[in-house]
C-alpha cells in the first residue's frame, strides 16, 4: 500500500515538474502571421454580428492567451470585462489567426502574446456586401473545427475559374515602381489559408522578391475569392502555397484600377 502512495506521489510530482513552462519576455515575441494587416482583414471577412448588436462606433477588445511553440493561440482570458458577445466572438476569431512562435535564443518556445481587435459597425456592413458575392455558391455546410487541412476530397478553385483567375493576377498585380526601375525580377511563394466561406486568411511569404514585389503579392493574394477545399461532404480550412510571378514582360497597362 505505502508503495502505491509512493508511486502516486511521485507520479504527480514529475507531471507538476512538467507542466509547459511560459516565457514571459521572449525576443522576437509571438506575433500572428500578417500581423495588424492579417488580423484586420480576418475580423472583416469572417466576424458575425447579430443585427440588434451593429453599432457605429470601433468598439476595442484585447485578448491575451498563450503561443505554443507550433505557433497555437491557446487559453485566451481578458484583463478588462467586456460584454459576453465581444468576449465571445474575441475569442472565435482568434481560433482562425496562425502565429509566429516567441523565440529564445533562436529556439521556438511557448509564450504568453496579446491582440487588440477593433470592431466596426460600418465595416460589418460593407463587408456583408462581398460576402454575399460568394454565399448563393456556397452550398455545403461549412466545418466548425477550425482544422487546417492540406489534402482534401476536393481542392480549393478560384470562384470565377482557372482561366479568370489567371486574368485576375494579370490585371490586378500593380509592378512595384522601385522593382521596375531596378529591373527586378522573380516569383513569390505565398502560403494562406482559404477559409470555409471562401476568403482568404494568414498570409505568408514563404519566399520573397525585393523591390515591393512580396508586399503586392500580398495585397493581391488578400483580393482572391475561392470555392473552399470539400471534406466529407463539408468546406474546410484548407493550406495553399501558390507562386506569384513578377515578369517586366508582362506589363502591359496601368492596373492601379483594376477590379475584381
Amino acid at each position: 500500500m505505502n508503495r502505491i502512495l509512493i508511486l502516486v506521489a511521485l507520479s504527480l510530482f514529475f507531471k507538476l515538474n512538467s507542466q509547459v513552462k511560459v516565457e514571459l519576455n521572449p525576443d522576437p515575441a509571438p506575433i500572428n502571421i500578417g500581423g495588424k494587416k492579417q488580423l484586420d482583414h480576418i475580423i472583416y471577412t469572417q466576424l458575425i454580428v447579430p443585427p440588434k448588436l451593429i453599432w457605429v462606433d470601433d468598439k476595442l477588445v484585447t485578448i491575451y492567451f498563450t503561443v505554443t511553440k507550433e505557433g497555437k493561440a491557446i487559453d485566451p482570458f481578458f484583463k478588462d470585462k467586456y460584454d459576453e458577445y465581444y468576449q465571445t466572438e474575441s475569442k472565435r476569431i482568434l481560433n482562425f489567426l496562425l502565429f509566429e512562435p516567441g523565440k529564445v535564443g533562436g529556439v521556438n518556445v511557448d509564450a504568453y502574446g496579446s491582440i487588440t481587435m477593433v470592431f466596426n459597425g460600418e465595416k460589418y456592413k460593407e463587408s456583408l456586401k462581398e460576402r454575399k458575392k460568394l454565399k448563393s455558391s456556397l452550398t455545403k455546410p461549412q466545418d466548425s473545427t477550425f482544422v487546417v487541412y492540406e489534402t482534401a476530397d476536393k481542392s480549393p478553385e478560384y470562384y470565377k475559374g482557372e482561366e479568370a483567375f489567371t486574368s485576375f493576377l494579370l490585371e490586378n498585380i500593380e509592378y512595384p515602381n522601385v522593382a521596375k526601375t531596378q529591373n527586378i525580377e522573380g516569383t513569390v511563394q505565398v502560403s494562406f489559408i482559404i477559409e470555409t466561406n471562401g476568403f482568404v486568411s494568414n498570409i505568408k511569404i514563404i519566399k520573397g522578391v525585393n523591390g515591393g514585389c512580396s508586399e503586392e503579392a500580398v495585397r493581391v493574394v488578400q483580393l482572391l475569392k475561392w470555392k473552399p477545399a470539400e471534406k466529407n461532404g463539408k468546406y474546410v480550412r484548407y493550406k495553399v502555397t501558390y507562386p506569384i510571378t513578377f515578369s517586366l514582360k508582362n506589363i502591359n497597362k496601368d492596373n492601379s484600377n483594376g477590379q475584381q
